[in-house]
């Protein structure tokens, strides 16, 4: 039974935290992860390096377990998130396309996966047997120890002989939610107008993650705390890591500084709505632009709804904002996903003066407070 190896594994190393996403050759494992470890089941790769960065950030140990070919999606967020600020991450990767491979579409970016890792400099092992799987412990220590995404790239082999797994399914019922959102109006407030609100509002036990760009410079030029986490990188992921934080953090508050252009790009939404984390409040600035890079239009503007979305995702506590009274009605009754109307256009905030380094390492020691 290989798969026990490896929940031994983790075990040991103190993994207390598996971001899952299947492959058809390790669902065994995938079946057993979740009867010895906290599993956050995945929409998309890449929102996974975002949860674990978080999680590791607010003190917890965690991994992913992922198919070889969703490093594709995750290569982004592994270097502008987890190498910018040195966080660890060792992932678990079904290595398809080299192994009695019958899919041929699994061949062209998984078969030369080695050497794509050489070329972005993020360490490897390739497991082979089950015998090889007991070093799976060199590869997570070495990860934590060396703070950088460190792939075990485990071949089909592994799990042989396959064993079949179970699958039992509860009964399927239409979700119950609120198909109505009341709300939409006038904007009476710019993207920094809401930032300012939101970094009053919070006290001193409560984290902020804010996303790239222009948002983090505006929350640094509003308040700057120990508590803020400031991006620099990875376009995306700032709901993932305020999900990892939240459940790393039980005890504190956590508000996710996001907006209509990342949000729309991002398949979280739905992880969060399954974790269903009550410390954690999703502010989304939507003022209907890629604010960053020059306000053009997103399809936030006159087609989609963030608020509707994030209904149609499972999040049952939503509301939609349009002036500062209301979102600080809205933080006060710990709404999970607050909706907020804003009218294009960036203040001229200056960079933020701090290193990844500093950033995280002030962030993670309020964590611990």
């Amino acid at each position: 039974m290989n798969e026990e190896i490896v929940l031994r594994v983790l075990a040991e190393q103190g993994i207390d935290l598996v971001a899952s996403l299947p492959c058809d050759k390790n669902k065994r494992l995938t079946a057993l992860l979740p009867t010895k470890f906290p599993v956050i089941d995945l929409a998309r790769e890449e929102d996974g390096v975002g949860i674990c960065a978080g999680a590791y950030l607010g003190g917890r140990r965690p991994v992913m377990s992922i198919q070889s070919s969703g490093l594709g999606n995750m290569l982004n967020a592994l270097m502008s998130l987890s190498r910018v600020y040195d966080l660890p991450l060792p992932i678990l990767a079904s290595w398809r396309g080299v192994y009695q491979e019958a899919i041929c579409a699994q061949i062209p970016f998984n078969e030369p996966l080695p050497r794509v890792l050489d070329v972005y400099g993020i360490p490897y092992r390739i497991f082979s047997s089950g015998e090889d799987l007991i070093h799976l412990d060199e590869v997570i220590a070495d990860a934590y120890a060396n703070r950088t995404p460190y792939v075990a790239l485990i071949k089909p082999s592994c799990w042989e002989p396959q064993e079949p797994v179970e699958i039992v399914y509860p009964p399927r019922e239409s979700p119950a939610r609120t198909l109505s959102l009341p709300g939409y109006g006038k904007p009476t407030m710019k993207r920094l107008d809401a930032i300012r609100v939101v970094a009053e509002y919070a006290d001193a036990d409560t984290v902020i993650v804010s996303n790239i760009g222009v948002p983090s410079k505006e929350l640094y030029a509003s308040k700057d705390r120990e508590g803020n986490f400031y991006m620099l990188g990875s376009y995306m992921q700032a709901s993932a890591i305020g999900l990892g934080c939240s459940l790393a953090l039980p005890h504190k508050r956590v508000i996710v500084i996001d907006g209509d252009g990342s949000l729309l790009g991002s398949a979280v939404l739905p992880v969060v709505a399954a974790a269903g984390c009550s410390n954690l409040t999703i502010a989304a600035l939507d003022n209907g632009t890629f604010g960053s890079t020059g306000n053009q239009m997103s399809p936030a503007y006159a087609t989609a709804d963030l608020g509707f979305l994030a209904l149609g995702a499972g999040i049952t506590s939503v509301e939609r904002v349009c002036s500062a009274d209301d979102l600080r009605d809205a933080l006060d009754r710990r709404t999970q996903f607050v909706h907020v109307l804003l009218a294009p256009g960036n203040s001229a905030s200056p960079n933020i003066p701090l290193s990844p380094a500093e950033i995280r390492d002030r962030f993670m020691q309020f964590c611990k407070m």
